[in-house]
Formats: C-alpha cells, sequence, structure tokens
C-alpha cells in the first residue's frame, strides 16, 4: 500500500488533476477493507461514488506539487491509517470549492463549499476554525461532510 501510494503521488501532474483525483478514488476502492477500519461509512460510500468531473477542482490556492510531494515522503513508511486519512483529506483539498467569502469568525480563511452526506444540506466551513454555516446560522459541525459537487456550488455561488 505505502509504496503504491508514493508511486501515484509520484506521478502527480498538476494539468491532469481530474485523472490524478480519480486514480485516489480507484486506490480508495481498491483498498476498501482497509479505508473501511478507518473512515466512517457513509463517509467512505461517498467518496468511492466520487467522479472528477462532478467537482470544481482544485480552487484552493495551494501549490499542490509541493504538497504531494510532502505528503508522497510522509507515505513511505506511514500506518494504513494514516495513509487512509492522508487520501480521503487530499481528495478533500482537491475537490472542496473554495469561495472568496471570509470567515465571519475567524476573518481569516476563505470557506469551503461542504455537503452532507445525503446532498440535503450545503454548508459553508472554515478549516481554521472550524466553524460551520448552514443557510448563514452557525451550527455544531456536522460528524460528515463531504466537498459540494458543481450543481451544488452553483446554487450557493450565484
Amino acid at each position: 500500500m505505502n509504496n503504491e501510494i508514493v508511486s501515484l503521488y509520484g506521478n502527480f501532474n498538476k494539468d491532469g488533476l481530474a485523472l490524478f483525483t480519480n486514480k485516489l478514488i480507484c486506490f480508495i476502492n481498491k483498498h476498501e477493507q482497509i479505508f473501511s477500519k478507518f473512515v466512517f461509512k457513509d463517509t467512505l460510500n461517498a467518496i468511492k461514488k466520487f467522479d472528477a468531473a462532478d467537482f470544481y477542482l482544485g480552487t484552493s490556492e495551494d501549490n499542490l506539487e509541493v504538497v504531494i510531494s510532502h505528503y508522497s515522503r510522509q507515505m513511505k513508511n506511514a500506518t494504513e491509517e494514516r495513509i487512509c486519512y492522508n487520501v480521503v483529506h487530499l481528495i478533500w483539498d482537491i475537490a472542496a470549492f473554495i469561495t472568496r467569502e471570509v470567515c465571519p469568525s475567524c476573518q481569516d480563511e476563505n470557506l469551503k463549499i461542504a455537503s452532507s452526506i445525503d446532498k440535503t444540506k450545503i454548508y459553508k466551513t472554515c478549516d481554521n476554525c472550524l466553524i460551520t454555516l448552514l443557510d448563514n446560522i452557525f451550527i455544531d459541525r456536522p460528524t460528515e461532510m463531504i466537498p459540494a459537487n458543481k450543481e451544488q456550488v452553483n446554487k450557493v455561488v450565484q
């Protein structure tokens, strides 16, 4: 598992973000039994069905080449749990839509658009202070959220 993810990360090309994202999803599907030990069941089931074409990929201003290079070095000797966490987190970083809206709580980060697992709710959330908004009202952060897809983002960002 370690060598496979290091190789996958090593072949990252920012111009092939959709292909890379779909390869991450294939990696999760291939190692579903391992991921199921460490990732919430509903979250895992949702991510396994992702198709990169359904998301606005790479909207953060993160230098993904640097991030993935850093992750690659960490994965050489990582535990299965760490690999699972890392891959799911990377998919979140790539697929979550970043708005230009400043966080009303910490004033530091642009908000991300997230979805409930069943796709019935659309949230705005801050990775820095962990606030979550539903219809512009502060709520307790849900245990499980996934990146919002293009259709959901279009409903929020008009």
